[in-house]
Parts: structure tokens; sequence; C-alpha cells
């Protein structure tokens, strides 16, 4: 699985440094205009929740929490700034907290993520 996104690369790479295999992966975006601007990944392994996101200065960033700390993940149609269109929101519950995250991915991919992760937690 070979990506031209720095992001999605460096978490795959971790992924594989860690022994887990991603099951699911949805591009993602953060940022103040409706969470799409930039270039981040959510990953699901077998045992943990996996994000990689940009930061101002230098390279992605990548974190994961046990699956055991994550709840619900919920995935809705978001409004753009002019109107529809604006791609998809997914909300993760992780720890009682929840974040948001925007995507442009399919809605039926972003669904079948929210499902591995629900399966595997």
């Amino acid at each position: 699985m070979l990506s031209d996104d720095p992001a999605h690369a460096l978490l795959v790479g971790r992924m594989t440094q860690e022994g887990e295999t991603p099951l699911a992966v949805l591009p993602i975006g953060s940022g103040p205009f409706g969470g799409l601007s930039g270039s981040g990944v959510l990953a699901v392994g077998a045992v943990r929740l996996w994000l990689a996101q940009p930061r101002l200065l230098g390279g992605p960033s990548v974190a994961s929490v046990p699956l055991t700390s994550v709840g619900v993940v919920s995935v809705r149609a978001q409004r753009s700034l002019l109107g529809a269109g604006g791609g998809l929101r997914v909300e993760v519950v992780v720890d009682g907290r929840v974040l948001r995250f925007g995507t442009r991915a399919q809605r039926a991919d972003a669904e079948e993520f929210a499902r591995v992760v629900f399966r595997h937690r």
C-alpha cells in the first residue's frame, strides 16, 4: 500500500513497526473551515486507533489510542461555508471526549471505517 500522502505513508510505516496492519484507513482534514484543509489519516488496527496529522512546522505527527478507549464513531453530512457539498464530518469519542474530523471520502467508505472500529473495540 503505497501513497503519495506523507501522513498516510508515515502512519502505515509506524503501524507496521508496531506490529499492526491497517484494517481500515480514512483520509481526514483539519482546520477551522469545516475540517477539510490539510491532509491527515485515521486508521484502525486490531488493537489501536491511529491518527497522523500535519503539524504547522515539520512532518506529520502520529498518535494512537487503544480501541478500548474508543466509543462511538459517527458519520454525518457537513455543510460548507458556501452551502451543500461540504464533505462529511466524522466524530470519534475517545475517553469521553468527542474528536471531530472532516473528510472528502465517500460516505460508504467513512461508514465502513466506523463499522470496522465498532467491530474491533
